[in-house]
């Protein structure tokens, strides 16, 4: 009966060194060519817009990717997590697509500092950000704000969906290319207000 209870402890120490290694992955902003990129004064940046605040649905906090929403349940990804946490990596990824359609621009998130304070900022709030049924979704709603005047300029929603593979390098990569579609709504807003 030792033996055998030696052989165990041996073979569950050795699995609880084994144990699977975490992947991370992370949103990446999807760059414009440079040819399209619209560029006034050479490069020299002409307008500051602040990006947040940010809110998210509170299951989207977290670190570790959610695959599926299904029957209003979530299924946690086995071993796959964010590398940094989404209410920090969506604002940094729309601030990147919108500098990439228009270099002129600086941006600034939330909370910015008061002697850099822009007069327009871009708040966003994102109610759901799933993959179901083969298809990668995003829902949210931004505002673009006049801070100088504390108004609101431009509310909408924002509804898309795409066709999204299996696993979460896909959907990484999934999440990334939604958040450029909202960049070029926001951006098309952006090239409305005066400077």
């Amino acid at each position: 009966m030792r033996p055998f209870i030696i052989i165990t402890c041996l073979c569950l120490l050795a699995a609880c060194q084994s144990s699977p290694r975490k992947n991370y992955f992370y949103l990446s902003a999807t760059l414009v060519p440079e040819s399209k990129s619209i560029t006034d004064n050479q490069g020299n940046l002409t307008q500051l817009i602040g990006i947040g605040p940010i809110e998210l649905a509170d299951y989207l906090n977290r670190l570790q990717m959610i695959e599926n929403q299904t029957d209003n349940s979530l299924n946690m990804a086995d071993n796959a997590y964010w590398a940094e946490p989404l209410d920090k990596s969506i604002p940094r990824v729309v601030a990147l697509n919108l500098t990439s359609l228009n270099s002129n621009r600086s941006f600034v998130t939330f909370p910015w500092r008061s002697d850099s304070k822009p007069r327009y900022s871009l708040r966003l709030t994102v109610d759901s950000l799933t993959r179901n049924q083969g298809k990668a979704s995003i829902t949210a709603t931004w505002e673009l704000m006049d801070n100088d005047t504390k108004s609101h300029l431009l509310r909408r929603n924002f509804s898309r969906s795409i066709t999204v593979a299996t696993g979460p390098k896909a959907l990484a990569q999934a999440y990334s290319n939604l958040l450029a579609e909202l960049a070029k709504e926001m951006d098309t807003a952006l090239a409305q207000v005066p400077q």
